[in-house]
């Protein structure tokens, strides 16, 4: 597949999610983001395409377990996160004074 095809499917698919794409120019390369309970992704219109399809990859990954991807799609993007070496992170929210059972000394 074109990397023009690619965009258009990745764009139509981030749009079935609820997201709003916005090109932009500005002194930034892009992402997503939820503005006054808004999905958006903003691309800076002056960057490669190749730059946009990193950070479409990017957004669709962390759904890749939960929709339908076209294959020849879902090889790209995760030939896309092995380049980017992104690894998933976990994210732990503890309660105020909640021991984590490390020990500190004083």
């Amino acid at each position: 597949m074109k990397q023009k095809e690619i965009y258009d499917e990745m764009i139509d698919l981030l749009k079935s999610l609820g997201y709003k794409i916005r090109k932009e120019n500005g002194n930034f390369e892009g992402g997503a983001c939820i503005l006054r309970d808004e999905k958006i992704i903003i691309l800076n219109k002056t960057l490669p395409i190749e730059l946009h399809l990193s950070i479409l990859s990017n957004v669709i990954y962390e759904y890749s377990d939960k929709i339908f991807i076209r294959p020849k799609i879902r090889e790209f993007i995760e030939k896309q996160i092995e380049r980017s070496n992104l690894k998933p992170i976990e994210i732990v929210v503890k309660e105020t004074g909640e021991n984590d059972g490390s020990k500190s000394h004083t």
